[in-house]
């Protein structure tokens, strides 16, 4: 009767010191999520811009990707091509 009194008593404590340690980490994460959330509302992200000052029209780009489906060849058929010799 005493030992399971004991590992009762035991579970208790074990248990009473899991808790608070559970809750203790949940408010430091809890903070730490709020912190992050805070420093998302930036209006700009520090991503850098690429300017390109180009003078093809949409037309001239569709025509050469057109023209360059039309002519492409399939990896195998080059590759086998080129074992041929």
């Amino acid at each position: 009767m005493k030992s399971s009194s004991f590992i009762a008593a035991v579970a208790v404590v074990v248990a009473s010191f899991a808790g608070s340690a559970v809750a203790a980490d949940a408010t430091v994460a809890n903070a730490s999520v709020s912190a992050a959330a805070s420093s998302i509302t930036a209006t700009r992200l520090n991503v850098p811009e690429l300017a390109v000052a180009s003078t093809r029209t949409r037309a001239d780009v569709r025509a050469e990707a057109l023209a360059a489906a039309k002519n492409a060849r399939p990896t195998l058929s080059t590759q086998l091509d080129l074992t041929a010799n």
